[in-house]
């Protein structure tokens, strides 16, 4: 994707934000229901518009209760979220596939340009990365994980919710006080070129920062199966089966059979087996230079 794709993607994104039907006066949850309700079809759309040779899929799931981190070595503090919205994409290249991600911790205001915001739990979790363990989290409560470095990290920034005579969704880098240096639309073409989020390894992680993200997309796939299993779909919004094939079919495997393996883990723990992080996952299918195969003697 170059930068005059990423430059039209965006626009032609903010242009369909704004004709949304936000809620109004809503809770952050709300405003993340509904990003994840209609984006991926906007994203599709958009996409496939302007990257026309390219097979593009999107989808998403809201999930209300999200898992905490408990700080291990750092004490005085709530358990904060890990976030409000992960965002996802992968694209083929002609190495294989690479993977992009970012956190978003939702938060209204009425001051996008300079949002205050107390060095809480939140921000200490997104400038400093403790060792933590996961909380309210099924079959991962009490595993650890330390992301690395122990600084503010591109993968995590804060989605801001600026209701004027319409919504403004705006993202900022963590500071204080925070400051929207961009639209949303803008933050996303980024994040789908590869040039905002933070990259993760899929398969065989050697690092925590992606071993996390895939613990949080296993918790939300776990989480979507369980409820649609059940027949219980009414506190989720569902959209694609596309949104985990990134942990369900990485390698064209057998679909079926990775879903059961997802369900297992919250069978042991039903009272916490609806916990997950809310997602946008994005295939970009093949870029230039990985539509040809190389020619094989």
């Amino acid at each position: 994707m170059n930068i005059d794709d990423r430059h039209f993607i965006a626009a032609d994104i903010e242009n369909w934000l704004r004709l949304i039907n936000w809620p109004v006066n809503a809770h952050e949850p709300d405003y993340v229901a509904k990003m994840v309700d209609v984006l991926p079809n906007i994203i599709t759309k958009v996409l496939s518009a302007n990257l026309p040779d390219r097979q593009i899929k999107a989808g998403g799931a809201f999930i209300h209760q999200k898992p905490l981190a408990h700080f291990i070595n750092k004490t005085g503090y709530k358990d904060p979220e890990l976030g409000d919205l992960l965002i996802v994409c992968r694209e083929q290249r002609s190495m294989g596939q690479v993977y992009n991600a970012m956190l978003l911790q939702a938060k209204r205001t009425d001051t996008p340009l300079s949002a205050p915001i107390p060095k809480d739990h939140q921000f200490v979790l997104y400038t400093e990365w403790p060792e933590f363990e996961y909380k309210r989290a099924g079959y991962l409560n009490g595993k650890t994980r330390s992301v690395l470095p122990k600084t503010i990290t591109q993968g995590a920034q804060y989605l801001l919710i600026y209701e004027t005579k319409h919504v403004d969704l705006l993202t900022a880098t963590v500071d204080t006080p925070l400051n929207a240096s961009k639209f949303f639309s803008r933050t996303l073409a980024a994040i789908m070129s590869f040039d905002a989020g933070r990259t993760f390894q899929a398969t065989n992680p050697r690092d925590d920062w992606s071993q996390m993200i895939l613990d949080l997309l296993r918790l939300s796939a776990a989480a979507v199966f369980n409820r649609h299993r059940s027949g219980y779909v009414g506190a989720n919004r569902w959209n694609g089966d596309s949104a985990f094939d990134y942990i369900l079919n990485p390698d064209d495997q057998d679909k079926d059979n990775d879903k059961e393996d997802l369900l297992q883990y919250h069978d042991v723990l039903p009272d916490e087996a609806h916990s997950g992080m809310s997602v946008i996952c994005i295939d970009l299918g093949a870029a230039p230079a990985a539509d040809k195969e190389p020619e094989r003697d």
